[in-house]
């Protein structure tokens, strides 16, 4: 993947955001979405963004990305709001993101014109904050003062220490454990251990990767508030998402 292909997709809009549905446990009420970017590629078709973040990433167009994400996300939010169906939106953010001086002075101006911190929810991934020498603890906190909820990504159970340590709102276990824990007792132990210490301190908890009956009947159990995952839903355009949220009333 070339850097001009990318910047290309950015200033072109290529991209695209998909939402994946996250509900809650145990009632499965739809309270929110998570904003994910695909790449419409003109010669690939949609491009995961496993195949672009890393590149975004060495090569500086992160910022550019998660900026054009943010606002598309925002806009999009504002859109549900007008129609009398809010939904929150988590959006994710690299490290770099969270380390970049330009960083919270867009979020802001963004808010300003885009819609207010009250429906947004910023991801930040648990392996990256857990290498980072000098973890953003500053800017997690403005964003919360802001009135933005922050969450813990992909958290494992080698995480427990950062639930203890960062300022955040939820947090989400990974797909890894929450796909094994139904047939595997370590993971199920490992998930119990992060739910648990997150609920010690009044943090939410999110079960990502739930694709089966079995695991969505574990959830309430072990202490998940909401999950996400295909048995609920891929993630999908915007107005897939309103015919889906419409057959379910």
């Amino acid at each position: 993947m070339k850097r001009f292909e990318l910047e290309r997709a950015i200033s072109e809009n290529e991209l695209v955001l998909h939402y994946q549905p996250i509900v809650e446990v145990p009632s499965r009420r739809l309270t929110g979405v998570e904003a994910l970017v695909r790449w419409r590629h003109p010669e690939r078709g949609l491009v995961s963004p496993l195949e672009f973040i890393p590149e975004a990433e060495t090569t500086g167009l992160i910022r550019r990305l998660t900026f054009w994400v943010l606002r598309e996300a925002l806009l999009q939010s504002n859109v549900w709001r007008r129609d009398g169906a809010p939904l929150t939106v988590a959006v994710n953010l690299s490290v770099d993101n969270l380390h970049d001086q330009h960083f919270s002075r867009y979020m802001e101006l963004t808010l300003k014109v885009a819609g207010g911190p009250e429906l947004l929810i910023m991801e930040a991934n648990s392996r990256a904050l857990a290498r980072d020498p000098d973890p953003p603890i500053p800017v997690l906190e403005l964003m919360r003062a802001q009135g933005i909820r922050v969450t813990l990504d992909d958290a494992t159970d080698e995480d427990a220490h950062l639930v203890e340590k960062l300022p955040i709102d939820i947090v989400k276990v990974s797909r890894g454990l929450v796909t094994r824990m139904g047939r595997d007792h370590r993971a199920l132990e490992y998930v119990r251990a992060v739910v648990s210490a997150a609920r010690g301190r009044e943090i939410e908890a999110t079960a990502v990767g739930v694709e089966d009956e079995a695991t969505w009947n574990l959830l309430a159990g072990i202490g998940f508030s909401s999950a996400q995952g295909y048995l609920i839903a891929a993630p999908m355009p915007p107005s897939q998402l309103s015919e889906w949220r419409a057959a379910r009333v």
